[in-house]
């Protein structure tokens, strides 16, 4: 029962504390909250509200709860300390280091302040600051296990493996039983190049001690070292065992990933039952079956939307952690609510720079509104290109061009996708079509699935075809660079399977970038990116790499789009009204393209919309576009659902005109579309992944279908509705005119393509 003679402040308080002691966080900064209206100290309030608001993910909020004692007392370090951690937290990182630098001053003695700054530094991505602090933190507290392993970490990522190891293994020292300080360990002895000394530390510590996780840290030293089946053998044996095993079955599912994603979400699922309050093992289950393409992809997207709202439920104060995975599950099924919680482009990218998380950006370059949006996006790639760099050993290269030592041109071509997929539609030209006599042609793939026939094929037309699954980067970079390249064209970005970081390396004499990824990769060891004069980008700020100027079109359409059959007449006259549609990529589709994409349905009356995607087929999917629509003043019945993947062509018959997304536009979606006799609106911005399909348009003979602006877009769109004489010729004869255009001239294409690598290898 509560003490009557309290106040009202005093009574809220005591409510306040009892739920923060409960961990109800939010009836604790509830009552915090009122305790402070009610008049409370700001002393007894202050540090209470501020951490219940961050626990509940409420980063921002908890700073402003701690800003006006924080502002009292200027000259406490433990408020200052304070005031950095919930800054830090929110994301205000250089104003965290400043106050906590005020802190240090203040009390330079305290190793708290010192890991928290280090830890700030760390995020900052200035790993020599990082370094500094956490040395002097264990210099004053050298039994602390957890700053010697601070610091073995800094010191790693500045590349001092050495070092690292000595405080791993002091760390360890400290806390013989702590398993991870030791796979720190030896993965810092494997880097320092001592591998051997690795191997011998854990096999005695597995030989010595019980615990199966020795056996799953020998395997994960297995898997980087390019020893998969031993791994894998090891990881096994562990599960066979003790199925629940979790940290041997979130390595199981990390190491077959994409060539068993059903086995990896077997291993996942056993190991979040292990243990259901991880974090990590829910979020790596939601992104490995929002992957999922076996048995009904409908199913695994809906299971993927199910464990991200529990993640975003149970785990409020990790969104931005989770934020990669949680986009990609949202994006499928168009939530715009909860996309919206999970943050803008400027705070992702600040989280992504410290983890250097290249594969994340590539699903928000569509991302940007401001030109700044677009100049940071480039610089985010410049500086994760820089940090790889500083990793990434050069290996020898040949410093003449081939032609000047009396061989052939030798003109490499680096993808884990040559093979039956998009990739191979635009490069199969280059592959078969070059002259024999004057250039050779390596091809690269580190898929991990057995040959196709497309593979056995490209495998017989050139020179070399080097398949090397499994292979770790530095061994891939110093088999390419043995084949004495003029150029080596990195085809796969940061897609599954694919090594973007051998480029790091520099395994040829001149480096390019084409089709994998839509943007600067940010390695400045890449020389070229293949571009032509539609697609460049006007300011040359938007580009890392010099162009590799096509002089028409920097793709074209090969025998692989195959001959698939065009209906009669076309889609309004089968139906009785017109069909907009796209088959892009959700990641694709901003609220600036949903907004266009209803501008256009309002002003073409009795016009439909269809998706033509996999996630058409998943039910949550279709209830949230047609939300999205009723938002925008769209009827939802206009909106239609077309699920589907693989088998999609024959679907473009039901499309009277494809409308592009944006500000990232389509690129062999639009491709298909042009093919199937279905013209493109397409709205052509400043930067790469803004261009792609006004260079296929214009090099079809359809460029005045790009538009420059949003109004714009709609016109073209409402008047290519209302003339069908002209969708019914297009329909019918675009195939034809894409024969007589850049677009479809195979032979055309190869012979520009291989005349300016022969030129800019002799440059």
């Amino acid at each position: 029962m509560s003490d009557l003679r309290l106040t009202p402040a005093e009574l809220a308080l005591q409510q306040a504390n009892a739920a923060f002691e409960a961990q109800d966080f939010a009836k604790a900064a509830a009552a915090y909250g009122q305790a402070a209206s009610l008049g409370a100290a700001a002393k007894l309030v202050a540090r209470g509200h501020a951490l219940a608001l961050s626990q509940m993910g409420a980063h921002s909020q908890a700073v402003d709860a701690y800003r006006p004692w924080f502002a009292k007392n200027q000259k406490d370090s433990a408020v200052l300390n304070m005031m950095g951690v919930l800054l830090k937290r929110a994301g205000q990182l250089a104003k965290a280091a400043e106050v906590l630098e005020r802190a240090r001053k203040l009390r330079a003695a305290d190793p708290s302040v010192l890991q928290n700054l280090g830890n700030v530094y760390e995020l900052l991505n200035q790993a020599e600051k990082s370094a500094v602090c956490f040395a002097a933190a264990v210099k004053i507290n050298p039994k602390s296990a957890e700053l010697w392993r601070l610091l073995g970490r800094a010191r790693s990522s500045l590349g001092e493996h050495d070092p690292a190891a000595e405080c791993f293994r002091r760390a360890f020292a400290l806390t013989p039983q702590d398993t991870l300080v030791c796979a720190l360990w030896v993965q810092a002895l494997h880097l320092a190049g001592r591998l051997d000394e690795a191997r011998q530390t854990i096999a005695r510590l597995r030989a010595e001690r019980s615990d199966p996780e020795y056996s799953v840290i020998e395997a994960r030293l297995a898997h980087r070292t390019g020893d998969t089946a031993h791994a894998l053998g090891l990881l096994r044996d562990v599960l066979a065992h003790g199925p629940q095993h979790f940290s041997a079955n979130m390595l199981f599912a990390a190491i077959i990933g994409d060539s068993d994603r059903e086995a990896a979400n077997a291993a996942l699922e056993r190991a979040v039952a292990a243990m259901p309050d991880s974090f990590e093992a829910l979020e790596r289950l939601t992104d490995s079956y929002v992957r999922s393409r076996y048995g009904v992809e409908a199913a695994h997207i809906e299971r993927a939307y199910t464990l991200s709202k529990d993640l975003m439920a149970r785990f409020p104060s990790r969104l931005i952690d989770a934020a990669r995975s949680l986009r990609t599950v949202l994006m499928r099924v168009m939530d715009e609510d909860r996309m919206a919680q999970t943050g803008n482009l400027p705070v992702l990218l600040k989280a992504w720079q410290a983890e250097a998380r290249h594969s994340y950006v590539h699903y928000e370059l569509g991302q940007v509104e401001t030109l700044q949006d677009r100049l940071d996006l480039v610089e985010w790639h410049r500086q994760w290109g820089r940090r790889v760099a500083a990793h990434s050993l050069q290996v020898a290269v040949a410093a003449m061009p081939a032609l000047h030592l009396g061989r052939k041109l030798r003109v490499g071509f680096m993808s884990s996708d040559l093979r039956n997929h998009p990739v191979t539609y635009f490069a199969l030209p280059l592959l078969e079509q070059f002259n024999r006599d004057t250039t050779e042609v390596f091809c690269y793939s580190f898929c991990e699935k057995p040959a196709d026939k497309v593979q056995d094929h490209l495998a017989r037309q050139v020179t070399a075809f080097r398949h090397w699954p499994r292979q770790t980067t530095a061994q891939a970079a110093e088999g390419i660079a043995a084949d004495g390249l003029d150029i080596l064209f990195e085809l796969g970005g940061s897609t599954a399977m694919n090594k973007l970081e051998v480029m790091a390396h520099r395994p040829a004499r001149l480096t390019a970038s084409w089709l994998g990824y839509p943007h600067s990769a940010g390695l400045e060891q890449i020389d070229f990116i293949l571009t032509d004069p539609y697609l460049r980008p006007e300011d040359p700020r938007l580009l890392i790499e010099r162009p590799f100027e096509m002089p028409a079109s920097w793709v074209c359409l090969s025998r692989m789009f195959g001959p698939h059959v065009i209906e009669d007449g076309t889609p309004q006259l089968r139906k009785g009204h017109l069909t907009f549609g796209t088959a892009n990529n959700p990641y694709k589709f901003t609220p600036k393209c949903l907004d266009a994409w209803a501008a256009v349905l309002r002003a073409v009356d009795g016009a439909r919309f269809v998706f033509l995607r996999p996630e058409a087929g998943v039910q949550s999917f279709v209830q949230n576009t047609r939300t999205a629509f009723a938002r925008r003043d769209v009827d939802p019945a206009r909106i239609e659902f077309i699920g589907v993947r693989g088998d999609h062509m024959r679907h473009y018959n039901e499309i009277d005109i494809a409308l592009d997304s944006l500000p990232h536009v389509g690129g062999t979606t639009t491709c298909e579309a042009l093919w199937m006799g279905v013209p493109t609106i397409t709205l052509v911005g400043p930067g790469f992944p803004e261009r792609l399909s006004y260079s296929n348009l214009s090099n079809a003979g359809l460029g005045d279908l790009a538009a420059f602006d949003l109004p714009d877009y709609v016109a073209k769109a409402a008047a290519l509705a209302a003339d069908p004489a002209r969708r019914l010729a297009l329909r019918h004869g675009l195939r034809a005119q894409i024969a007589a255009h850049p677009l479809g001239q195979t032979q055309r294409f190869t012979d520009d393509f291989y005349a300016l690598a022969r030129k800019v290898a002799q440059e």
